[in-house]
């Protein structure tokens, strides 16, 4: 996985998939305290058709990690700075959690760079019951530890029937999420960042084509949020997908490949048509 120094001053690492594919490519923006690899479920169905790049976010992975509270700007600053280092014109933006509301982010402020927009599962205000949620986060990583802190963040990811049915599943999973977790003061950093993120007040600017997605029961960012977005933002078009969780990406990846690909199928068809 290759290393970027970003103008930004931090070391980035960032891979490739797809490298034959011409055109924009699609850039995936992970979560809180998430690397990379968690969008290869997405990636082996996307190479085949686009260019796909991912990366790990400031805090996480093999990234730089400085202490300190991060801002969801900076993290879009650090995303731009990549794209600028791989003289990445526009891409299409898919984000996850933290990462759609870096996604948001680019759209509002750097609209140029952004073909085409998915934010799934994530927020535009941390209010209410985000707040809440979130807050308990901090606590579990400050008073418990990353060991604590993913521990009980994971049983939030998914609905509880998940953990019954997919038990082996879930636990490789989550052995994953611990072998490959960002350090602490990386993760604390993502955190403090989700508390202050807000773009509410200005994402009716977006001009975009955009898709929200939401799993029906998603219990860190529940659909009252995605809904708001899709609200704020004019065109866009909103998937709540039944059953589905946090992760539903990692759910049911066939679903939501399916979902998303032929909406950007559409909208790239659309473009060139």
């Amino acid at each position: 996985m290759p290393s970027a120094a970003l103008s930004t001053g931090i070391d980035v690492h960032y891979e490739w998939h797809g490298d034959d594919h011409e055109g924009t490519p699609v850039l995936f923006i992970r979560g809180t305290g998430a690397d990379s690899s968690r969008w290869l479920p997405q990636v082996e169905e996307y190479k085949s058709r686009y260019r796909c790049l991912v990366f790990d976010n400031r805090g996480s992975g093999k990234s730089s990690a400085p202490p300190g509270d991060y801002t969801v700007a900076m993290m879009a600053d650090d995303t731009i700075a990549l794209l600028d280092h791989l003289d990445v014109e526009a891409a299409h933006i898919s984000g996850l959690s933290l990462g759609g509301a870096i996604a948001l982010d680019l759209a509002i402020n750097h609209p140029e760079r952004v073909a085409t927009l998915q934010v799934h599962g994530s927020w535009a205000r941390t209010e209410g019951y985000a707040r809440m949620y979130l807050g308990l986060l901090v606590r579990l990583l400050e008073e418990g530890g990353l060991d604590l802190y993913y521990d009980g963040a994971f049983l939030y990811l998914f609905p509880p029937e998940y953990f019954i049915t997919n038990h082996d599943q879930a636990m490789t999973i989550l052995a994953g999420m611990k072998e490959n977790s960002s350090p602490y003061d990386g993760l604390l950093g993502q955190l403090r960042a989700n508390m202050s993120n807000d773009v509410l007040d200005r994402i009716g600017e977006i001009t975009a084509p955009t898709l929200i997605t939401v799993g029906e029961l998603d219990m860190c960012l529940p659909p009252w949020y995605s809904r708001q977005i899709h609200h704020a933002i004019s065109g866009s078009q909103l998937e709540v997908f039944p059953g589905g969780s946090h992760l539903f990406g990692l759910q049911d990846p066939a679903t939501f490949n399916r979902v998303t690909l032929d909406w950007l199928d559409a909208q790239v068809g659309a473009r060139s048509g």
